[in-house]
Order: structure tokens, then C-alpha cells, then sequence
């Protein structure tokens, strides 16, 4: 069967000028935008193979030239009997994208710019609040909301009434430390809440990190609306 399949691709070289192997395999692969490797998968070899064979150091068998061929018949004329392929160019030159394309495009580039530029908010406003002098207060609010939850609650200590000379304090006439737990521990959440929704000053480190993201927001954000102020000409 094999040498069947080559004497029909001898046959058909012989009806009509055919290229040698070697040129044949990079004019396809130029045509499509192929990897030698991507080539390889297709005919059915590995790439250091397909890679002789364009050096013209190795042929391919006739199955891997029956696979090539597949694709040869895909050329434009008169190599083949496929479509002729749009003029494509590099970098600034490409052609108008589709409008299609372009509106996802412009949408994508949209949302990312809304993006960073609330990142930007945000990190701006952290870096702002590392710079007040309100870091000491921050760290004592925390440890207020730590420690008067239990000590509001506590009892009382009972006075030592065989102390030399009474009691060393007059107590209040209520148990524990506070006369009205309920409205007290309110209070507190009601602090503890506030102070979870301030944002807690950043270490040096931290800081430093979020002036390096802040500076590449700017940049990015620069691009972006470039970009949109091109896409929307």
C-alpha cells in the first residue's frame, strides 16, 4: 500500500511541476504562520525530523508527504487550490481590527481603566493615612476595644474592711464596673465597629510596596486612556 502511495504522488509531480520536499514544507509553513514543531505534529513526525527535511538532509516518507500534501492543496494557486490569503502586516500597519472586535476592545480597555483608576483611589488614600500622626492613637484605640470589653464586665474587688483604717477606696453601690453593662458593651461595639472600618496605617514596607503599585497604576492608567483616545478617533 505504501509504495502504492508513492507512485500516485510520483504520478501526480509528473502531471503537473511540483516543488522538492525541502521547499515545499517551509512554503506551507510560511503560508499558515507554522512552528516547525506545529508542522511536525502534523505530518506526523517530530521537529528535528521536519527540520532535516528542510535542510534537505532527510525526505519524508510517502504517509508524512500524503499529510503535507493535505496541506499544499490548501496554497493559492497555482500551487494549490486555496483562497489568497489577506495582506498581512507588522506594528503600526496592521489593518482597521473588525468593528466587532474593536467594541470588545474598547470595552475591555474601559473596564480595566475603571479598574486602576479605583485602585489607585484606593491605594492613594492608604498611603495618605500612613503619612497622618495618628498612628500611636490607631494602636491605642485597638488595644481600648481589646481590653475594656472584659473589664467593664468585671465584679468590683470586694474592700478589705480589716485594713488598717477601712477600706483604701469608698466603692460604688453597683457590683461590677459599670453601672449599666447593656448600654456600656453598645458603646464599645459601636467602637470597635468604627475603628474596623479605618484603615489600619501601613508598616514601611507595606507603604513603600503601595507607592511602587501606586506608580505603576499612574503609568498604566496614562496608556489606557491613550489607547481609548485611539480606539474611539
Amino acid at each position: 500500500m505504501l509504495k502504492n502511495l508513492f507512485l500516485f504522488f510520483n504520478n501526480q509531480c509528473s502531471t503537473r511541476p511540483c516543488r522538492a520536499t525541502l521547499t515545499l514544507a517551509a512554503t506551507v509553513r510560511q503560508h499558515f504562520g507554522l512552528t516547525q514543531a506545529e508542522l511536525a505534529a502534523f505530518v506526523g513526525v517530530n521537529q528535528q525530523f521536519l527540520a532535516a527535511v528542510e535542510a534537505g538532509r532527510k525526505q519524508l516518507g510517502p504517509v508524512a508527504d500524503q499529510r503535507l500534501q493535505v496541506l499544499a492543496r490548501q496554497l493559492p494557486p497555482p500551487d494549490g487550490h486555496g483562497p489568497v490569503p489577506p495582506a498581512f502586516t507588522d506594528g503600526d500597519e496592521a489593518p482597521p481590527p473588525d468593528p466587532a472586535e474593536a467594541a470588545e476592545g474598547l470595552a475591555a480597555l474601559r473596564q480595566r481603566l475603571d479598574r486602576c483608576q479605583w485602585l489607585r483611589t484606593d491605594l492613594t488614600y492608604k498611603v495618605g493615612q500612613q503619612r497622618q500622626p495618628n498612628q500611636a492613637r490607631h494602636q491605642r484605640r485597638r488595644w481600648a476595644v481589646r481590653v475594656l470589653g472584659p473589664l467593664l464586665a468585671a465584679p468590683l474587688p470586694q474592700p478589705d474592711w480589716l485594713a488598717p483604717g477601712g477600706p483604701a477606696l469608698p466603692l460604688p453601690p453597683y457590683p461590677r464596673a459599670t453601672p449599666d453593662a447593656a448600654r456600656d458593651t453598645h458603646w464599645l461595639e459601636g467602637l470597635a465597629l468604627r475603628l474596623a472600618a479605618t484603615t489600619a496605617p501601613l508598616s514601611p514596607a507595606a507603604a513603600a510596596l503601595a507607592r511602587a503599585r501606586l506608580r505603576g497604576l499612574e503609568a498604566e492608567i496614562q496608556e489606557l486612556t491613550a489607547a481609548i483616545l485611539e480606539f474611539e478617533k
